[in-house]
């Protein structure tokens, strides 16, 4: 899913008055202080520029990761939260993403960072017709402060910046504050995935039902479930990832827990399908276990909604 026009075309202002060289090496410096310092709960983001460059370059893909798990949550029976809470905000993308899918009456993003939630109250300031209810920003530690309970709450590439004493704490913290449903988000490395499964066998221990991905409560047998969405690259985003490619892919782990009880889904995609001359080849996560399956044109409609099904997508094909 793209991001709102409106939305791209406020990010291209916000980096209007800055040099474009130095929004582009602050990307890059964040970039890799992401990719090879341990947080143990530190904030990375740590001047305005920063922020201003997390935002031009980071935005889309999760925008897009939030789209992704949104779309997944609103195809469940009767989904409608009316309240929502973001925790650890950054510059906004969850409460764009989710006023694409929901009528959210209450918004609040709890921001620890000083810069980035001046920047996302600017962002979501400027465009207030937008949402249903104007966003309102707080600062918040989610380690030291209470948390307030809504329908929806979400922590998106959060959790992993804590030290593994704080996740048990925080993740419990995150639940007990859902009324309706919790959404996680993280990076789709290895590492974060076998997080995943801690909180996914944490949260059914205490009366959560995993809503998606997973089409069963049962023991997790996958090494690694993530999954991934495309993202167009604008001018702006080309430069600060230093690339031409006019779009990247974003790869994340995630989990929808839900204090309501659904009917499972019968698969999950797990992989892109493999899609050849009169044959789709699909890996699915199933009750039964992981197996590779191919449809051919002889399936009649398990083969035509194999030709259709996405990557991530609830595999129900028609008898």
């Amino acid at each position: 899913m793209e991001m709102p026009a409106v939305l791209r075309q406020l990010l291209d202002e916000l980096t209007a008055g800055l040099k474009q060289n130095a929004v582009r090496k602050s990307a890059e410096r964040l970039s890799r202080r992401y990719r090879t310092e341990t947080r143990n709960g530190q904030n990375l983001i740590d001047d305005k520029t920063a922020s201003v460059a997390y935002a031009a370059s980071r935005m889309p893909a999760t925008f897009g990761s939030f789209s992704f798990v949104f779309g997944q949550a609103a195809a469940l029976p009767d989904f409608l939260p009316k309240t929502m809470i973001d925790v650890g905000a950054g510059t906004g993308s969850a409460c764009w993403a989710a006023s694409c899918f929901f009528d959210l009456q209450s918004v609040v993003c709890l921001e620890r960072s000083p810069d980035m939630r001046a920047i996302g109250k600017e962002l979501t300031g400027k465009t207030q017709s937008f949402f249903s209810a104007p966003p309102e920003w707080r600062d918040f530690d989610l380690i030291q402060n209470a948390l307030p309970e809504a329908d929806l709450v979400t922590a998106g590439y959060v959790l992993n910046e804590l030290n593994e004493r704080e996740r048990k704490n925080a993740l419990l913290k995150l639940w007990n504050a859902a009324q309706i449903a919790l959404v996680l988000i993280e990076p789709a490395t290895p590492e974060n995935f076998r997080q995943m499964t801690i909180y996914r066998k944490a949260l059914i221990e205490n009366g959560a039902f995993i809503a998606a991905p997973c089409p069963h409560q049962d023991e997790c047998l996958n090494e690694w479930c993530h999954f991934g969405c495309r993202v167009s690259r604008s001018k702006l985003h080309r430069l600060t990832k230093g690339g031409e490619a006019p779009f990247e892919d974003e790869k994340f782990c995630y989990l929808i827990a839900t204090r309501r009880k659904y009917d499972p889904a019968a698969a999950r995609v797990l992989r892109r399908p493999v899609i050849k001359t009169g044959n789709v080849t699909l890996s699915l996560c199933a009750k039964e276990g992981i197996t590779e399956k191919t449809f051919s044109k002889k399936d009649g409609d398990a083969y035509k909604a194999a030709r259709r099904i996405k990557w991530g997508d609830a595999f129900i094909p028609k008898a």
